[in-house]
């Protein structure tokens, strides 16, 4: 598809300027902010070509080409740091390069690192926009978006042409729950440069407003304008993978999961995302298989979420219990590197019937300082769980408020209206349902 620029009028929302934004449920959301920082350390750190590189034999050459995109961007960005060690840009960019790598390892240690690169770089130029855009990936990852916001206007005073900083804004904004700043600075970061970055971020929008066609047709941009064998572009293939799954077109799905697969052999994502289809064409022992393959082949949290509420479908009781555990390491093991995963892990405890006092009071606290849709529906989750249907009612049609069409979200709201007896709330269900 042509990469041409499109209207305000016209892009951000299939044909009308969006009123406002919304989040997905939290698989989703660490999902697209792993992928924002990716996006972002890629146009800082791999700022060099083929001529760049001379006199390598070619034997070599191949052998360097095996590495990963992150170790690739890791190995670049230290050499060019140890030629001048104290240039803070530099140090930015061997930062962005190792939350590349996070995305390849899901290593939450290498957080520290780029975070000790991050410092001594802010306490030599405070205001640098790679410096600033780097530290707001940096708080995206980390999902303390507050601060993210904070490096996001940094960035946008100190470069307001950047389009990488309009990324930050538009991630951080759509976390904290204002969603028409997020609009607004996702539209200019498309006006900039419409590429795989700003369009995903458009496709992501729509999905939030409950235009699905409109974020699928985003998306498709976002894949046509990436590179054909890159992560990021396999990466947009895996979401729109997902986008098809919410339209409930199985066969679409499994094409871009596939397609993803081409694009990078063995693309953990994608091998994930087609056990999603099996689960849904109800090969749940399929599912199992695929899911174990992925999260042997990467520790993601996701992987074994999913892996859980498989082995409890099946009843199989002492696996699910095993997966559930995991789950609940991993996340602490996160937190313990600067993660903020207390809503994540009470979303997941009420999935579970698991230590439900302590994740109504993580939903409420997320709740006072980002009153997002996304922490709207695990308020709601955890408050039905825990017996307070008045205020799970309130709380899921406030997260439904603008569209969004995510199956365990439109779940979740139409079973807490049966609890609650909400026909207001079951109508709406009933809307987003068609």
């Amino acid at each position: 598809m042509a990469r041409e620029r499109m209207t305000s009028a016209s892009f951000t929302a299939g044909g009308r300027r969006l009123p406002g934004g919304r989040v997905a449920l939290r698989r989703r959301v660490v999902g697209l902010l792993a992928f924002a920082v990716c996006v972002g350390a890629f146009s800082l750190v791999l700022a060099v070509t083929r001529t760049d590189i001379v006199d390598v034999p070619a034997a070599l050459e191949r052998l360097l080409d095996q590495r990963t995109d992150g170790e690739k961007a890791i190995a670049f960005a230290q050499g060019k740091l140890a030629s001048a060690p104290s240039d803070p840009r530099l140090m930015a960019g061997l930062a962005s390069a190792y939350l590349l790598r996070v995305r390849e390892t899901y290593d939450p240690s290498l957080y520290a690192r780029a975070a000790e690169l991050l410092d001594r770089a802010v306490a030599l130029a405070p205001t640098d926009p790679d410096v600033a855009i780097t530290s707001g990936n940096l708080a995206l990852s980390r999902h303390d978006f507050t601060t993210a916001l904070r490096w996001g206007l940094v960035a946008q005073a100190a470069a307001p042409a950047r389009p990488a900083a309009y990324g930050v804004l538009t991630d951080a904004y759509v976390e904290l729950g204002r969603y028409p700043e997020a609009v607004v600075a996702a539209q200019r970061m498309v006006d900039l440069r419409p590429d795989l970055a700003s369009y995903s971020r458009v496709s992501y929008l729509r999905e939030l407003h409950g235009d699905l066609a409109g974020a699928i047709d985003a998306m498709r941009r976002a894949v046509d304008a990436g590179a054909p064998r890159t992560e990021g572009t396999a990466w947009s293939e895996v979401q729109l993978g997902n986008l098809y799954l919410a339209d409930n077109d199985l066969d679409a799905a499994e094409r871009a999961y596939e397609n993803a697969l081409q694009r990078v052999d063995g693309y953990v994502f994608a091998i994930a995302g087609q056990a999603k289809v099996r689960a849904a064409r109800g090969d749940l022992a399929g599912a199992v298989a695929l899911d174990e393959q992925a999260a042997r082949r990467l520790p993601v949290p996701d992987f074994v979420i999913a892996l859980a509420d498989l082995h409890e479908r099946l009843g199989n009781a002492d696996r699910a219990a095993q997966d559930v555990e995991l789950v609940t390491a991993m996340e602490l093991l996160f937190k313990a590197n600067g993660v903020r995963t207390d809503v994540d892990l009470a979303l997941f405890d009420a999935d579970h019937g698991l230590r439900l006092d302590d994740a109504l009071a993580a939903a409420r606290a997320e709740y006072a300082i980002r009153p997002s849709v996304t922490v709207a529906m695990t308020l709601a989750w955890t408050e039905y769980k825990t017996g307070d249907l008045k205020s799970a009612s309130a709380h899921a049609a406030e997260a439904l408020r603008l569209g969004w069409r995510d199956p365990a979200a439109v779940h979740r709201a139409a079973t807490i209206a049966q609890a609650a007896g909400d026909v207001s709330l079951a109508r709406r269900v009933a809307e987003l349902g068609r």
